[in-house]
């Protein structure tokens, strides 16, 4: 649960919330075929089970993406262009500082 004070009152949002929010601004990009799925090894050595995480440092969030982008397109902007994105979306729905987008480009298919 993420928690945000202002003179209004306390309002608490679920990550859940968070998540969809980012999955669908991800999925809206241009570029992005879709989300990574972690591989066999990394659910097995208790990595990553979610192509979207959400964490909370000193009150500002860090989001870590793992996507799949279409061949040809420039990665770099793609990525670049996802950060702002994602960034801006959860700042403007939340009222929540962003510290961190990370974006991990995982799979490179045919579109």
């Amino acid at each position: 649960m993420l928690t945000l004070e202002n003179h209004i009152g306390k309002i608490t949002v679920s990550e859940l919330y968070v998540k969809q929010l980012t999955e669908q601004t991800v999925l809206q990009s241009f570029g992005v075929a879709g989300f990574a799925q972690p591989s066999l090894t990394e659910m097995l050595a208790g990595g990553r089970r979610s192509p979207v995480s959400i964490l909370t440092r000193d009150g500002k969030l860090i989001i870590t993406i793992h996507v799949k982008v279409v061949y040809g397109v420039n990665i770099p902007a793609v990525v670049r262009a996802l950060m702002h994105k994602v960034e801006f979306a959860v700042e403007d729905a939340l009222q929540l500082p962003v510290s961190h987008v990370r974006v991990y480009v995982d799979e490179v298919v045919e579109p």
